[in-house]
């Protein structure tokens, strides 16, 4: 078996993702579909990026494939530009370092834009001060090369975060990256147990397999049921001899900015990020109306993620607990270097064989394994060439 040598600069989450799989003993094979926002423009980084899943794991002895773009050929925004078929345990840890090296590439190579450490310390400076004595997160690991990791995590630790994702980021502070359930855990969990069962059978996992010491966060966003699986994951993990007691610590939101938030209103206020797609002031409230209804002694946190390193969201966000009179949130996670062309990573396929998840090759693939975080279907490009 080839050793992953990238562990180090991979979200934690990834790597507590692969470990629960491990001991659960699930490895169902998925397609990972990467696209990237901004465009068009030409990609970059798929050549690095290819090697790095070759060189740090099985795909190729077990049969995986590999379908992407060519280096260097015009993409539009949200094409797909690769898709990873392989065991999930293969791949789940690499997410964040193939991501980071198309995202530096395709940004030098499309704008000539290289990071830069001064702005992303006073960025960083002013979100901590919005939130007000409230954690934030440091999420920025997969928006760049991972090379530059370490002095990114020293620009936004100047600028006063204490909390990151990735061990590479973290131990030059003498701390440990941080990190509890990706969307990608939840759709193993979904794919056995149903989409509406996935947000809590992945919690109830991490509760089973992780230390007690490490809060368990449940991740909401994934069924576009911020509200419903809020409480589903306080349900499970209610103590059973004391039922007002819950062991979860607290709720992350991430809403994707395809989807309207569970009971959002589809009309605006003309405040942004008030009212509409993705986490607004509105779904935030709702869940922490949700979750102090919930009938349990512990207050659980609310964890707000996807655009928060715009001093102006957060700006909306404090606005808003004055006229709503409620905590809203209790911790930040962000990325902190707007403006680049980041990628992103979906499981979208969940099947048997690598067949029941590879539409390039079985065209029901799509209509009958589809399993995915609603918002982000399988969008085939078959412009793709398979790579191996």
């Amino acid at each position: 078996m080839k050793k992953n040598k990238m562990k180090k600069f991979t979200d934690k989450y990834f790597l507590r993702a692969n470990e629960i799989l491990k001991k659960e003993g699930l490895n169902p094979w998925v397609n990972m579909q990467v696209f990237v926002r901004k465009g068009p423009g030409k990609i970059a980084g798929i050549d690095e990026a290819v090697n790095i899943i070759l060189e740090n794991s099985n795909i190729k002895k077990v049969g995986g494939r590999i379908y992407a773009k060519q280096e260097g050929s015009n993409y539009n925004s949200k094409d797909t530009v690769m898709n990873i078929i392989a065991p999930i345990q293969e791949i789940i840890e690499l997410e964040t370092v193939y991501l980071g090296v198309i995202a530096k590439a395709t940004t030098l190579h499309n704008d000539k834009k290289n990071i830069n450490l001064e702005q992303i310390t006073k960025n960083v400076r002013e979100i901590v001060r919005l939130a007000n004595r409230r954690d934030v997160l440091y999420f920025g690991a997969r928006h760049w090369h991972y090379e530059d990791d370490k002095k990114i995590a020293k620009a936004a630790y100047e600028g006063g975060i204490r909390s990151f994702a990735t061990d590479n980021g973290a131990e030059q502070f003498g701390l440990k990256g941080l990190g509890t359930i990706p969307h990608a855990l939840e759709n193993v969990y979904a794919y056995y147990y149903g989409r509406e069962n996935g947000t809590a059978k992945s919690v109830e996992a991490f509760d089973k397999h992780m230390p007690k010491s490490i809060p368990r966060i449940a991740l909401v966003d994934y069924n576009n049921e911020e509200i419903t699986d809020s409480i589903a994951s306080v349900n499970i993990l209610r103590d059973k001899e004391n039922p007002f007691i819950t062991r979860l610590s607290g709720v992350r939101i991430d809403t994707c900015g395809e989807n309207y938030g569970e009971k959002s209103k589809f009309t605006k206020t003309g405040k942004k990020y008030w009212q509409g797609k993705g986490v607004t002031t509105e779904l935030a409230y709702n869940v922490r109306k949700a979750l102090d209804n919930a009938g349990t002694e512990n207050r659980v946190k609310i964890i707000l993620s996807s655009g928060f390193s715009n001093p102006e969201k957060v700006k909306a966000f404090n606005e808003a607990e004055e006229k709503y009179g409620v905590k809203l949130y209790d911790c930040i996670g962000a990325g902190f270097l707007d403006g680049v062309r980041t990628p992103t990573a979906d499981v979208i396929l969940v099947g048997k064989r690598a067949d029941d998840v590879d539409f390039y090759v079985n065209n029901e693939a799509i209509q009958t394994n589809s399993v995915h975080k609603v918002g982000r279907p399988a969008i085939p490009n078959y412009d793709l060439e398979r790579i191996i």
